[in-house]
C-alpha cells in the first residue's frame, strides 16, 4: 500500500483559505446531524490529551491533540496535533494532515461564522487577548466578515509580547496595537484567545453592544471571562452538549446564578439563522469549545480540493 498523502500547515491553507473555511462551517452546520463527543484526557494539572472523533457526509476523522503549558517556554507551540482522515464509504484512510493547522484554521472560521451573525454591521475595533496561533486566526477570520473594521489593539501576557505580535501580525493594512486589558475590552468585537486558568477580559469596561468571542477555554481548569459577563450577555455556544461539558466559563458561572437554560442559541441555530442579535445594545458572547466535526469538514474539503 502505497503512503498517505500528508497535508502540511501551507497546503491546508493553500486549499481552503480562511472565508473558504468560514463558508463551509456555515454551510455544515444549516444541516447537522450527530455530534461525536470529544474524549479528553488529562496529562497533568494544565496538561491535556485529546482525541476528537468526527462523522460527516464528507468523510471520517479524527483528530489527536497534545496541549502542554511548558511548551512555549522550551521554544516549542503549546498545541501538537495529528489528523487522520477516512473515506465515508469504505473508511479506507486516504490522507493525514497537520492536525495543528486545522485548528488554527478551523476555530477563527467558526468564530467568524458567529460573528458574521452576531456582531452589528457598524463595528470599527477588534480587540484580541492573546498572542498566539489563535489571536493570529482570529484577526484575519473576523476581518474577512467585518472588513469595516479600521484597527486591531491587542493584549497579551506581558507589554512586550503585546507590542511583538502588534508589529508583526498581518492586519490587512490596518493598524494594530498593543492595548491594555480595559482598552481591548472596549472595542466593538472581542476575542479571547488565551489558555488563561482565570479571567482576563475585564467585565466592566465591556460596552453596551459589543460581541464577544471565547475560544480558550475547554475544560473547568480554563476561564476568560468573570460570571458577570456571562450573566449578563446573551450565550450563544458552538454546541449546548459540548459546552455542558467542556465550558469553563459557563460550567463555573452555572455553579451560581447562571443556568445553562439562557443559551440563547448554538451554531446551527446561527447558520440557519433561527438565532441572532436582538438588539443593538445587547451584549452577544459566543463560547467555543470546538467540535471534532468542524474538522472533518475542513479536512475533506483540503483532500477534496488537492
Amino acid at each position: 500500500m502505497s503512503a498517505l498523502p500528508y497535508f502540511d500547515a501551507e497546503a491546508i491553507v493553500a486549499a481552503v483559505p480562511m472565508p473558504a473555511a468560514i463558508e463551509l462551517l456555515r454551510e455544515a452546520f444549516r444541516d447537522l446531524g450527530e455530534l461525536h463527543p470529544r474524549r479528553q484526557v488529562s496529562l497533568g494539572p494544565s496538561d491535556d490529551l485529546l482525541m476528537m472523533p468526527a462523522v460527516a457526509p464528507s468523510g471520517i476523522g479524527v483528530k489527536i491533540v497534545t496541549v502542554v503549558s511548558d511548551n512555549p517556554s522550551r521554544g516549542l507551540p503549546l498545541i501538537h496535533g495529528h489528523y487522520l482522515f477516512c473515506d465515508r464509504e469504505t473508511g479506507v484512510p486516504l490522507a493525514t494532515l497537520d492536525g495543528s493547522a486545522l485548528t488554527a484554521l478551523r476555530t477563527p472560521a467558526a468564530s467568524a461564522l458567529a460573528t458574521d451573525v452576531l456582531a452589528r454591521s457598524d463595528v470599527r475595533t477588534l480587540g484580541i487577548f492573546g498572542t498566539g496561533v489563535q489571536a493570529r486566526g482570529h484577526i484575519e477570520a473576523v476581518l474577512a466578515v467585518r472588513p469595516g473594521i479600521e484597527s486591531v489593539v491587542v493584549c497579551g501576557r506581558t507589554p512586550e509580547s503585546s507590542e511583538t505580535f502588534a508589529a508583526g501580525v498581518d492586519a490587512g493594512g490596518r493598524t494594530a496595537s498593543a492595548a491594555s486589558a480595559d482598552e481591548v475590552a472596549a472595542c466593538d468585537v472581542v476575542c479571547g484567545c488565551t489558555s488563561a486558568a482565570e479571567p482576563v477580559i475585564p467585565t466592566a469596561a465591556v460596552r453596551p453592544g459589543t460581541h464577544v468571542n471565547l475560544v480558550g477555554s475547554y475544560s473547568t481548569a480554563r476561564r476568560e471571562v468573570d460570571d458577570d459577563l456571562v450573566a449578563t450577555t446573551s450565550v450563544f455556544v458552538d454546541d449546548r452538549e459540548a459546552a455542558a461539558e467542556e465550558s469553563g466559563e459557563l460550567i463555573h458561572a452555572a455553579s451560581g446564578s447562571w443556568s445553562f437554560d439562557r443559551i440563547v442559541g448554538d451554531l446551527a441555530e446561527l447558520a440557519s439563522g433561527r438565532a441572532g442579535r436582538r438588539n443593538d445594545d445587547e451584549v452577544t458572547l459566543f463560547k467555543s469549545v470546538g467540535l471534532a466535526v468542524e474538522d472533518v469538514v475542513v479536512a475533506a474539503a483540503v483532500v477534496a480540493r488537492s
